[in-house]
Parts: C-alpha cells; sequence; structure tokens
C-alpha cells in the first residue's frame, strides 16, 4: 500500500495516517500546517528543496539499475535507499532494501549491495507473477490492488491490447488506472498464495522505514520495547508490552485486552514501534488507535486521565511499589537508585506493583538492576 494513491484520488490512508495530494506549493503549505495530515506533492524537486531547505533527503525511487547521481549538495543529510546508492559517491547514508539477513541495515561507509536481479518467490512462484509492458501506452484498468484473479482474465488493456493475469490469486501489484507507461514497466503482479494481505505495511517495506528511522535518531530502541520478563509475548503480541501501556498513558487512553486483540497485527506492531517523544507523536498515535479500533467495529477506548506522580523522577519511591517491594523480601530500594531508573522501568514497576501479582517483579528488579540475581 502506498500513498501514491493520493496523488489520482486526492486522498489516501495508511495504517490511520491520512495523507493528501499537494497540486502546488501553496496546497504543500496549508497541508503541512495540518500536524495530523501528509502532503504528497509531484511540483518540482528543485521547487521544493528551493523552499522548504529540508534537513533530510530520502531517495526512495528504488531505481535498480539507474546510475544514481550525487545527491549530497540538496541537503543535510541525504538517505539513499536499495542498490546504486555508495556514500563515498551519491548519499550520506544508505539503506539495505534486499531481503536477507541485511534488510533495513543502516550504511554509514560504502555502497550498498547490487541489484541480485531475480525476485523472491512467494508461493514457490517468482518472475511469472509479474506482467510487464510489451510496448508503451495508456494503460487502463477497472480492477484495484486486492481483486481475486483466475489465470487468463483480463485485467486491463495497454492501448488495445488486453492484459490477463498470468496465474490465479489476489492483485498484489496494479499500475494505476488512466496512467501513461514505457515498454518494459511493471504493470500487475498477483500473488497465488490462499489468505494473504495485500494491503497495510508489509514486512519488508516496515524493515526499510525502520531502518530509516534508525538512520535519523527517530527509531525506538529495541531495548525500550520489550523488557526480558516479556519476551513470552513478543512473537505474537497478544499482551500489551509496557512500552505499550506506558505510551497509553501518554496518550490518555484506558485499552483494555480485548480491545489490544481487536487491532490486526499490523496495527499492534505500528503500534508498538510508534515514537511517542512529544505532543505530536502523542496526537498522532492516539488517532490512529481510535481510528483502528473504529474501523475495525471496536469500541473507542476510554479517555484515561495522565498521571504519572508515581514515575517521575523527582518522586520519592510509591508506597505500592514499597509494599510490593517487601511482600517479595526486599527492605528498600534508595531513592538515588529509584530515580536512576528511566521512566519507563519506573512505570512498569508501578504497574506489577498494582497488579496483586509478583510474578513479573523480582525478574524486572534484577533486569533493573536493583535486585542481584541468584548465583
Amino acid at each position: 500500500m502506498s500513498f501514491a494513491d493520493a496523488l489520482f484520488d486526492g486522498r489516501s490512508t495508511l495504517d490511520g495516517v491520512v495523507a493528501r495530494h499537494a497540486h502546488d506549493l501553496e496546497a504543500l503549505h496549508a497541508i503541512e500546517a495540518v500536524d495530523e495530515q501528509l502532503p504528497v506533492c509531484d511540483a518540482p524537486l528543485d521547487a521544493l528543496l528551493a523552499k522548504y531547505k529540508p534537513d533530510v533527503l530520502i531517495d526512495a525511487r528504488m531505481r535498480k539499475r539507474a546510475l544514481i547521481e550525487d545527491q549530497r549538495p540538496l541537503a543535510p543529510v541525504v538517505i539513499g535507499l536499495g542498490p546504486g546508492f555508495d556514500t563515498h559517491a551519491n548519499c550520506n547514508i544508505a539503506i539495505e532494501t534486499a531481503w536477507g539477513d541485511d534488510l533495513g541495515k543502516v550504511v554509514r561507509d560504502g555502497p550498498t549491495r547490487d541489484l541480485s536481479g531475480e525476485p523472491r518467490p512467494l508461493g514457490g512462484v517468482g518472475r511469472e507473477r509479474f506482467i510487464y509492458a510489451p510496448q508503451g501506452g495508456h494503460w487502463r484498468t477497472r480492477l484495484a490492488i486486492g481483486s481475486p484473479v483466475d489465470q487468463g482474465q483480463e485485467v486491463g488493456r495497454l492501448n488495445d491490447l488486453p492484459i490477463a493475469a498470468p496465474l490465479s490469486g489476489v492483485l498484489r501489484g496494479l499500475c494505476h488506472d488512466g496512467v501513461t507507461v514505457s515498454a518494459r514497466q511493471k504493470l500487475v503482479e498477483v500473488d497465488p498464495r490462499a489468505n494473504t494481505q495485500v494491503t497495510s505495511l508489509g514486512e519488508r517495506p516496515r524493515a526499510i522505514a525502520e531502518g530509516v528511522l534508525t538512520a535519523i535518531d527517530l527509531q525506538a530502541d529495541a531495548q525500550l520495547k520489550f523488557f526480558a520478563f516479556e519476551r513470552s509475548f513478543e512473537a505474537a503480541l497478544d499482551c500489551m508490552p509496557m512500552s505499550v501501556r506506558f505510551k497509553m498513558d501518554l496518550c490518555g487512553l484506558k485499552l483494555s485486552l480485548t480491545q489490544w486483540r481487536t487491532l490486526s497485527a499490523e496495527a499492534r506492531r505500528t503500534v508498538l514501534d510508534a515514537r511517542c517523544v512529544d505532543q505530536v507523536d502523542v496526537r498522532r498515535l492516539r488517532r490512529f488507535i481510535e481510528l483502528t479500533i473504529k474501523e475495525s467495529g471496536g469500541v473507542c477506548p476510554n479517555a484515561a486521565p495522565i498521571d504519572d506522580s508515581a514515575w517521575r523522577h523527582d518522586m520519592p519511591v510509591p508506597e505500592p511499589v514499597r509494599a510490593a517491594l517487601r511482600s517479595v523480601g526486599v527492605a528498600q530500594v534508595p531513592e538515588t537508585a529509584w530515580a536512576g531508573l528511566n521512566d519507563l522501568q519506573r512505570f512498569a514497576l508501578c504497574k506489577l506493583a498494582s497488579r496483586g501479582s509478583t510474578r513479573n517483579l523480582v525478574p524486572a528488579l534484577q533486569e533493573f538492576g536493583l535486585l542481584r540475581s541468584p548465583p
């Protein structure tokens, strides 16, 4: 799924984030002023750079075999995605985009990997699931991404030439209706797998996006997503880790476990990965959660006043925490040690103490360095 649909439809939404087409620089400025909306603009790049002088420029065009020009003079930080980028020649930072162990890796010195040449198989099918334009021309289609197709079914027409589905499945990729295409341009991709997901944020684009966020220091530290005592539900995300509960408090929302589990796996992962540092982040995340639950037919979470009086670093150890510590044989935690914890650690101890169960309290104390681990 892509925000590029906004260029044709005026508006598109991905995981609760709304994008609008900015037809010119004036419209871009108006959309930019609304925190919750992302402007998508097709104005000339030099005009955009002259007006906005960006701190970071990301080339995400994925031009594969193209010889990429030096873009370093265009912005203080230029990040290039995919093959052809080299920090010594045309960018400051590069991101690996090929499938494998290095997917999403931040490259700060040297080139990215060369183009491998063959697509990753889906359901055992490789390049055979694609259709490329046999000639340039005008493309028309009445179908949309996600539409089921049968092998041989007409997907669209290039000029007057019918283009048929190469196999049965679901349209995973489709050139937009009404565009002019060039010869050998990719028109159609069919996913032959059953029950496949073709919308929302996929595994590969998510990994690439996380690499970009890491490169510009906006990605949450992986260690702040799960504590060691929460690793059992890391894969399925069927329970809310403390990092998510902390974000809910910052957003002023009380999200039940049932409501959490009604969210799709992608939505849960989005909340887990979301940056939640300033008020803009908080507003966006709250809006995303409310919209996502509403769109799934669920009941919006209750508002809950934010009360940080228990876990602020300048407050004494709360009495419920002291009582829970005494119940596991810890006489006291020095105020200096309490203040030395980060906000999420203090928050976690407050939540664990309030549950009435001390099962994870001792592992947490050991992990936070407040209790020596048994030999």
